[in-house]
């Protein structure tokens, strides 16, 4: 599998974006745009052909793991498995986190939830056990590599937000 860092949204990550999140989860493309290159970066992924993506933001020796998605007709193969294993390998020096959708009973795609949280701890991460409130929505966190204290998490999102905000 092939790792490169693109520095703009193109098609193949616009429709895998638009198709993998719920509303909740995204927000505008332009405000991802905007924090290209202010700490966001888009790493790609391909294996004779695209597979998927991860959209993250940098601090300094911290990562915050916002979007990350595979092809859909690939999901299932090993693919998510490798790109985490490949951002563990791409960043070793950084504390890696994420953000997901919490496990709510009543939220009508509860079962992918589980299902995506599951795929998170069957791939080495750990609860971080914080809610975190990110653009009016509130998200549950894991640790993908290293651990992060909880005011460095909620430092992490709201300099993200400012800056894809437009408020940086």
């Amino acid at each position: 599998m092939r790792a490169y860092r693109k520095d703009d949204l193109d098609d193949r990550f616009i429709g895998l974006y638009g198709q993998s999140f719920s509303e909740i989860e995204k927000v505008p493309l332009e405000n991802l745009r905007r924090a290209l290159g202010k700490g966001a970066v888009l790493d790609m992924f391909e294996d004779d052909g695209f597979v998927g993506f991860v959209y993250s933001f940098i601090d300094c020796d911290r990562m915050l793991m916002i979007y990350f998605a595979t092809e859909p007709e690939l999901r299932g193969r090993g693919y998510g498995a490798k790109i985490l294993d490949s951002i563990r390998a791409m960043y070793p020096d950084k504390r890696i986190f994420l953000i997901t959708e919490p496990l709510d009973q009543a939220a009508p795609d509860y079962r992918i939830r589980v299902r995506r949280q599951d795929f998170y701890r069957r791939n080495g991460c750990r609860d971080a056990n914080v809610r975190i409130l990110s653009d009016g929505a509130w998200f549950d966190s894991m640790f993908v590599q290293g651990t992060l204290a909880d005011e460095e998490m909620f430092d992490m999102i709201n300099l993200y937000e400012d800056i894809h905000n437009g408020r940086v």
